[in-house]
């Protein structure tokens, strides 16, 4: 199959130059109208509105979309936009307040980092210092138990401050990652079956899997503490989350359950096995494939690495109707085809970008090409531009297949190796 790499920068561009139109300015700051999901009386539902500043849905995210465009497009509109929407996510910042700013996608360490990914790209240097600034605004606060998981908490959160914080010497953003890896062990639900962690905070609701609410991000981060630092404390408690999944594993559905309360009239219900980067096997493969690097040999962590790629590479290689999904990344195809790109080129498996590639080249034929609007990840709603439910993301699905190097996944953050010394 011809990978199309043309192709994929071809939709990418598309797509940053409809956001660049749909764009609606004030000064030098620009914002976007679109769909997400609001709570409304203990139930989500789809809104449609301005965006926040965050990374998961607001225009920090799709400004870094538009970066990772514009090193490959230099066009002159893409970074005028990008930089509007940077404009508007710093005029945001201060309005997060409390221990929710600590959060990745949700707050102000992802905001930290986008600024300096920008910095990078574009070699402005005040960005890059504008970015460790963000980040320091954190060093005041306290982690907090009802902020654990990696959309918006502690596991999201440490990453981030240990990659700025060993690629920029900021010793104090390590040891900031560290008292929130100590909270996380504090408040670990410990049974026979392992550690867990309570994320949700939904009476009579099991301890979640998954990576981006559940215990494998949690997992991660901790591993990642354990690669910086070198304390056991952070690995036993890892190891301890691990147990708790694998005791929830399915071998008849190669998949971890979702354990949310999707009906709590009915709390014995048979748990649902989805799949994606927000829950299910494809989110747990990404987060055992970065397990497998950062621990020396365990049978068991191939083993479930190896379940999720194929779980996932199935469910992938199934032909693509219109209206059965969406290519969001949180819960959608690209999000779970990422799991193939990284495995693809980690592994040396050119069978699993092979899957990648049919994705998208699915995408392009059913959409790229026509004009359609983009299926996206707001259930019962229409197209939407931000990153991690809308186009945006979209778009950084198929940059990432143009150039992985070039490019890094916006799913999992992996920091340098050492401490500084």
């Amino acid at each position: 199959m011809n990978t199309g790499k043309d192709m994929y920068l071809d939709v990418a561009d598309r797509i940053g130059r409809n956001l660049c139109r749909d764009a609606v300015w004030d000064g030098a700051r620009c914002n976007w109208l679109g769909w997400s999901m609001e709570s409304v009386n203990q139930t989500w539902v789809p809104a449609y509105r301005s965006f926040a500043g965050d990374l998961y849905s607001g225009t920090s995210g799709i400004a870094l979309f538009l970066a990772e465009l514009h090193q490959f497009s230099s066009d002159r509109q893409q970074k005028r936009v990008m930089e509007a929407a940077l404009n508007q996510a710093l005029s945001l910042s201060a309005q997060m307040q409390g221990a929710a700013r600590n959060g990745f996608y949700a707050g102000a360490s992802g905001l930290a980092y986008v600024l300096v990914r920008i910095g990078q790209l574009q070699q402005n240097e005040a960005l890059i210092q504008r970015g460790l600034s963000e980040m320091a605004t954190l060093l005041p606060l306290a982690p907090d138990a009802h902020y654990v998981d990696v959309i918006g908490g502690s596991a999201g959160a440490i990453p981030a401050m240990l990659k700025l914080g060993l690629e920029h010497q900021r010793a104090d953003f390590v040891e900031m990652a560290q008292r929130h890896g100590d909270e996380l062990l504090k408040h670990a639900v410990k049974s026979d079956q392992g550690w867990s962690w309570d994320t949700m905070h939904v009476p009579g609701q099991k301890n979640l899997t998954g990576h981006s609410h559940g215990v494998a991000g949690i997992v991660t981060a901790l591993l990642e503490l354990y690669r910086a630092c070198g304390e056991e404390r952070y690995l036993e408690g890892a190891k301890q989350g691990l147990r708790y999944e694998r005791h929830l594993f399915s071998a008849q559905h190669s998949n971890w359950p979702d354990l949310r309360m999707m009906d709590t009239s009915q709390p014995e219900a048979a748990p649902i096995y989805n799949l994606a980067w927000c829950h299910g096997a494809p989110g747990i493969g990404l987060s055992r494939l970065r397990n497998v690097a950062l621990l020396d040999s365990d049978p068991e962590l191939i083993q479930e690495l190896n379940a999720a790629l194929q779980t996932t590479a199935h469910a992938l290689l199934t032909p693509w109707v219109h209206g059965m999904g969406n290519y969001s990344l949180c819960h959608g195809s690209c999000g779970n085809a990422e799991l193939m790109i990284m495995a693809g080129h980690d592994l040396n498996r050119p069978d699993l970008l092979q899957v990648a590639h049919k994705v998208a080249q699915e995408g392009w034929q059913h959409y790229g090409q026509t004009e359609m609007a983009w299926p996206c990840g707001v259930a019962g709603a229409g197209e939407t531009p931000n990153l991690m439910l809308g186009t945006a993301g979209i778009g950084h699905f198929y940059l990432r297949l143009h150039d992985p190097v070039a490019v890094p996944s916006v799913l999992i953050v992996t920091p340098p190796q050492k401490l500084p010394h």
